[in-house]
This record gives structure tokens, sequence and C-alpha cells, in this order.
């Protein structure tokens, strides 16, 4: 496959899952679109480099990673933090919109609380269902360390989790 079509192919399959890693990591939605542009500028330079006998989500999960940690330091340094924008899609109820956004922001709140770092692993293991040697590999960290990862990541989630379920119930 000539490299352009192949970019092409890449980018149209996997926009959307690149923008719900970077949600995941923590890129607010209203930056969603241009840090996944980032993380394709990235894949286009790379694309000869890349093992097509490997999955690609693991691979862009990589870019995802390295693209969400460097808007994080950038993020840190400002002050305001604009009104999220969401959208609702045509099917359901209201009341099952309200439920599924109040969920959402329920995992990504509780996810902000875990380190980016072991939030990754938990991401591509947990939510992904990626094996410990493909999250190994992408991220470039020893077997071992994915497994230490993950396992602190939940912990860390469900104390996340608990601290912003209380404070919501606080308010």
């Amino acid at each position: 496959m000539h490299a352009q079509a192949e970019f092409q192919a890449i980018f149209d399959g996997e926009f959307a899952y690149v923008c719900r890693v970077l949600q995941r990591l923590g890129v607010r939605t209203m930056d969603l679109e241009d840090q996944a542009q980032e993380v394709f500028v990235a894949v286009h330079r790379k694309l000869a480099d890349y093992d097509r006998n490997r999955p690609v989500r693991p691979w862009l999960f990589s870019f995802a990673f390295r693209t969400a940690s460097n808007y994080q330091r950038l993020v840190r340094h400002t002050r305001e933090r604009p009104l999220e924008v969401e959208t609702l899609d045509a099917e359901g109820t209201p009341e099952s919109h309200l439920q599924d956004r109040e969920a959402q922001r329920l995992v990504l709140a509780a996810l902000d609380g875990v380190p980016l770092e072991r939030r990754s692993a938990l991401i591509m293991h947990d939510i992904d269902g990626f094996s410990a040697p493909e999250i190994a590999d992408a991220l470039a960290i020893p077997l071992n360390t994915v497994y230490s990862r993950v396992r602190v990541a939940r912990d860390e989630f469900r104390s996340s989790l608990a601290r912003v379920k209380a404070k919501g119930r606080a308010r």
C-alpha cells in the first residue's frame, strides 16, 4: 500500500480511538481534535518505521501518551480552565444522556487522580484490552513494570473514584 494511502486509512480508522485515549489521558474536550492532529503529525513522520506485523493501536497509544504528557505540562501553566463543551448523539433519552455524562465525568475525574504513567498502563490494559507485552512494547518499559503499574493504578483509581464520589455528595 502506498504510504499516503496507508496513513489515510490509519487516520480515518483510528481518529476516534486516538481522541478517546487522549481524553482518558486528561486532554480537555475542547483540545481533543488539535491534540489528535498532533498525534497524527507524529504518526505520519514515523510511518516508515512502523512494523506492519504488529497491531496499530498500541503503536498509536504510545504517540497519544507522549502528546498527552506534553499537553499536561503546558496546561499546568495556564490559569483558566475553559468551559467544556459536550455534544449529544441523537440516540437515547435525555435521562440516559445525563446518566452517561455523569458516569463519564466520574471516570475521567477519577482517572485524573492517577499519575499519567500508571494511568496509561491502566487504560491500555483495562479499557483498551491490550496485553501486558503489547503495553511494555508500546511504552518501552519492562514487562514487570507493566504489571506493577496496572496493579497500583487500579488501587489509585478506586481511591480516586471514592474521593470524587464523596466530593460530589458533599456539595
